[in-house]
């Protein structure tokens, strides 16, 4: 086949398609793992933020021993352990209250801190799965069968 006045063998062209096939492939797999969220992000709830006070302050050299803070929900005056450490009583902090009931025994988390995957990472996670697609198609235009003159 000719294209643009060169002439191309069709062994190329098949590689070519496969090669472009597998980028698309690849395109499409991350494309599906993006809807089907299979990176290990979730948009679920993760509650609402709360300014609250330290009630009982404890210091960072007791280790696993929760303080107590006390904050307004729902109309409501809760005060709950709070995972923390190194504040004053009377300190305000911004909390994170889980969605649902709130019971004595809840335990809440700084609203500044990190609990788990985010989705900063996802965008480069899926651009590293098309690249990969796309190294693996230039693999197999590398293995492409060779015509030795005779």
């Amino acid at each position: 086949m000719r294209i643009w006045g060169v002439l191309i063998p069709p062994d190329y062209l098949r590689l070519a398609a496969a090669g472009t096939g597998v980028v698309v492939l690849g395109v499409l797999i991350a494309v599906l793992v993006d809807t089907v969220g299979l990176l290990g992000t979730s948009e679920e709830d993760e509650g609402s933020t709360a300014r609250a006070t330290v009630v009982t302050g404890v210091p960072c050299d007791r280790a696993g021993a929760p303080e107590t803070v006390a904050f307004k929900a729902g109309g409501k005056d809760h005060r709950v352990r709070f995972d923390g450490c190194g504040h004053a009583e009377g300190e305000p902090v911004e909390v994170t209250v889980p969605p649902g009931p709130l019971n004595d025994d809840l335990l809440v988390h700084a609203a500044d801190a990190t609990v788990g995957d985010t989705k900063d990472g996802e965008g480069l996670g899926l651009l590293l799965l098309v690249l990969s697609s796309t190294a693996g198609a230039g693999y197999a235009f590398l293995l492409r069968p060779t015509r030795h003159p005779t």
